[in-house]
């Protein structure tokens, strides 16, 4: 996980795969009334409107696509939530915060705190600070699982929490792998990892000042979209849990422990590990749920 200035680094120590991101390039136009426009199929575009299009993939956009309200004869230079319908799918437009060299972005988290959150994607999870938690109703920590990670002081804990849904401008993701830090930096109540962001197909647009965001699962209709989706999901929760009853069993067997990372998390008991393996059952249970009202095919779903 990357951080701007005043931020302890946290380090997940557990090397485990993670829904991975699906990177479109997605093409941004503005039509005759001055409107921005999106779509991932420059085929759509109106030829007359091709040259002055944007590919939101490049590095650096040209200087006088940067600033939309500008174009359309607006005063502010700063986008604000919006969205645009393309082949059935909504892509969202968030505006971002700048941090140095990093981007914050606004987000409703559980449909109530709203959060000002560090975009990170070197970051797994999405992590709240101690405060969002007690924003959220949630001052237990001792009967949440805890996880060890690594910081530059050394090893620490972090709170496993599941995070009903995170909202960014409109673009909202449910039942998220999330934490609770108390090494988070000032002025931020959180990361916004690729718990979140591993859910769309997204651009990071700095110089725009604009996160843009679109289902990765594709349109919400019956018969549950994007196959590669749920299987992704579905195996990263099964190899966690298959990943820790192992641990747990060489716990309770006093066989030799293979994980360095796990060796060095000193005071991690078989009651961690007991409560680990819950917490993905529960998001796996969770997701499963999902499915089943999606209508996806068992054939898509994977189990323990």
């Amino acid at each position: 996980m990357s951080f701007s200035n005043k931020t302890a680094i946290l380090v997940l120590i557990l090397t485990l795969a993670h829904a991975g991101q699906s990177r479109a390039m997605t093409y941004k136009w503005i039509d005759e009334n001055g409107a921005a426009n999106y779509t991932d199929d420059l085929a759509s575009i109106p030829p007359q409107r091709r040259p002055s299009a944007v590919r939101l993939s490049e590095p650096a956009l040209r200087p006088e696509m940067r600033d939309d309200a500008r174009e359309s004869g607006g005063e502010s230079s700063r986008p604000t939530p919006s969205q645009s319908r393309e082949k059935g799918d909504v892509l969202y437009v968030a505006p971002l915060k700048a941090r140095g060299f990093s981007y914050s972005v606004d987000a409703q988290v559980n449909k109530s705190a709203r959060l000002n959150m560090l975009v990170d994607t070197g970051a797994s999870f999405t992590i709240i600070n101690v405060n969002a938690a007690r924003k959220l109703g949630i001052t237990n920590l001792d009967a949440l699982p805890r996880m060890p990670v690594s910081t530059a002081g050394g090893v620490t804990w972090i709170h496993l929490v599941e995070l009903e849904s995170v909202n960014v401008g409109g673009a909202e993701a449910l039942s998220i792998e999330g934490g609770i830090s108390s090494q988070i930096g000032d002025g931020l109540d959180g990361l916004l990892g690729m718990s979140f962001l591993g859910e769309f197909v997204y651009q990071l647009d700095g110089p725009g000042g604009q996160l843009s965001l679109k289902s990765a699962r594709g349109p919400d209709t019956r018969g549950g979209g994007d196959k590669g989706w749920w299987l992704t999901h579905y195996s990263h929760y099964v190899e966690i849990i298959h990943h820790f009853t192992a641990y747990k069993k060489s716990l309770d067997t006093g066989a030799t422990l293979d994980d360095p990372e796990l060796k060095r998390a000193t005071g991690f008991t078989r009651d961690d590990v007991g409560k680990i393996i819950a917490y993905y059952t529960r998001l796996l249970n969770s997701l499963d749920r999902r499915a089943s009202s999606a209508g996806v095919p068992m054939s898509w779903r994977v189990y323990p």
